[in-house]
């Protein structure tokens, strides 16, 4: 593989994954202009340059030299990703339980305070009646006391 082919295919995987050169050259820690001057063909390719623009884009040096992944790398990719997901899905699965857990208690805890609430509720509105019939024998009272 030559140059040529090198610099090609940093230039496709780069692009396929929506980096612009200056985003790269500020992941690599160096100018806009330097690393367009790789792209370009015009600074060589030193293996540390080859190796962090191998990380930013998530691929393999040998997906840079060659224009393709190794079997064996895609693999190891794919366990790692296998692991993450399994990984991040106990997680979200505990964090679920966790929480309707903490939901039950408090979906409990609110139907024994509407049940609180509605007895006292009931006790109000039958202070409410005796306080109307109260009220009512009252001027009945008054009435009769004014009639005679």
């Amino acid at each position: 593989m030559d140059n040529l082919s090198v610099k090609d295919n940093i230039i496709r995987i780069r692009k396929s994954r929506n980096l612009s050169q200056t985003e790269m050259a500020e992941r690599l820690g160096i100018s806009r202009t330097a690393y367009r001057n790789i792209e370009n063909g015009e600074t060589r390719l030193i293996s540390d340059n080859l190796i962090r623009i191998a990380e930013i884009c998530g691929t393999g040096v040998e997906n840079l030299i060659l224009g393709y992944h190794l079997p064996e790398h895609d693999e190891t990719i794919a366990d790692s990703r296998e692991e993450t997901y399994r990984s991040a899905v106990e997680d979200l699965k505990a964090k679920f339980a966790d929480e309707v857990s903490r939901l039950t208690g408090e979906i409990e805890r609110l139907n024994n305070e509407i049940s609180t609430l509605k007895n006292y509720i009931g006790t109000q509105q039958e202070l409410i009646r005796t306080k109307d019939e109260i009220i009512s024998m009252l001027k009945k009272v008054d009435s009769e006391n004014r009639n005679r």
